[in-house]
């Protein structure tokens, strides 16, 4: 593994609890999930015919300009707005 995972200093952080063996149990997780993305950065989608198979630009569809909807007709059914945007309560 390169990296020591601090999951003790990441829960300070965060203003969260474990116990130890919470701490324990979320060490190894973190592990394995860094495990996994090690072993995904190995894959060259480049040079890997399966990958580039299902991901062929040429399949995807053009981007087109679609009209959207009136800004004035959104808004008009929110309780507050200001200028065209909703106006929301400030939450702390």
């Amino acid at each position: 593994m390169k990296n020591d995972i601090k999951i003790e200093w990441l829960a300070s952080l965060s203003k969260i609890k474990f116990s130890a063996e919470e701490i324990e149990k979320m060490s190894a997780d973190m592990r394995s999930i860094m495990a996994l993305m090690d072993s995904l950065s190995a894959v060259n989608p480049v040079s890997d015919e399966t990958a580039a198979e299902y991901a062929r630009l040429s399949d995807l569809r053009p981007d087109e300009v679609k009209p959207s909807f009136d800004p004035k007709l959104l808004t008009s059914q929110s309780k507050d707005s200001e200028d065209g945007c909703f106006v929301i309560s400030k939450v702390l």
